[in-house]
């Protein structure tokens, strides 16, 4: 066997460049839901307590990434290819934007008035709703933006892109168990 045939069975084959773009993709949206997290609690007239609303916001962003997110990847990458290399970045950002923008305006504020109003706080305000998908717009854009910039990185380096994995399906359930806590003490 040759030195360079043993060397290159001994480096590790990328991971798929989609599979590291959600997992880039999934980790910004929750950096950015734990950075906006004080305001959503707020606009919730502090009814969440600072580490479980984290928690179910990035459950959320996860699901939004697993559920939805792949096919607005594949859709980036194919509509950037329209545009040249220096702006398909922009592509993402601009389908990640609209996507998430979409699903967080529909879903964080059904899920939030339905923590509210079983205990009695007022719904959040129409303000507060298109504040929280001006939130969501910005925190898909930046997110889909980092998965076309850094998404090729990633893929070389299996063993961080998979830890980041595991760190956001362990995220992920403690935002379940999180959730189900909220709807126990509810119903």
């Amino acid at each position: 066997m040759s030195k360079a045939h043993s060397h290159a069975a001994a480096e590790p084959k990328a991971l798929p460049l989609m599979l590291t773009q959600a997992i880039i993709a999934a980790g910004v949206m929750c950096v950015c839901e734990i950075i906006c997290a004080p305001m959503i609690i707020s606009m919730a007239s502090g009814a969440f307590a600072l580490i479980p609303w984290i928690a179910v916001a990035c459950m959320l962003a996860v699901l939004f990434v697993l559920v939805l997110g792949f096919a607005f990847l594949w859709m980036a990458d194919n509509l950037s290819h329209n545009f040249p290399e220096r702006r398909a970045p922009i592509c993402y950002a601009v389908i990640g934007g609209l996507s998430f923008g979409i699903w967080g305006g529909l879903l964080y504020p059904t899920f939030i008035n339905s923590v509210l109003e079983p205990v009695g706080i007022d719904p959040i305000s129409r303000g507060n709703l298109w504040a929280i998908v001006f939130n969501c717009v910005i925190i898909g854009l930046v997110s889909y933006l980092c998965a076309a910039l850094f998404g090729r990185r990633l893929a070389q380096r299996r063993a961080a892109a998979i830890t980041i994995g595991v760190v956001l399906l362990v995220v992920t359930v403690l935002g379940v168990f999180y959730l189900w806590r909220f709807y126990a003490m509810l119903y």
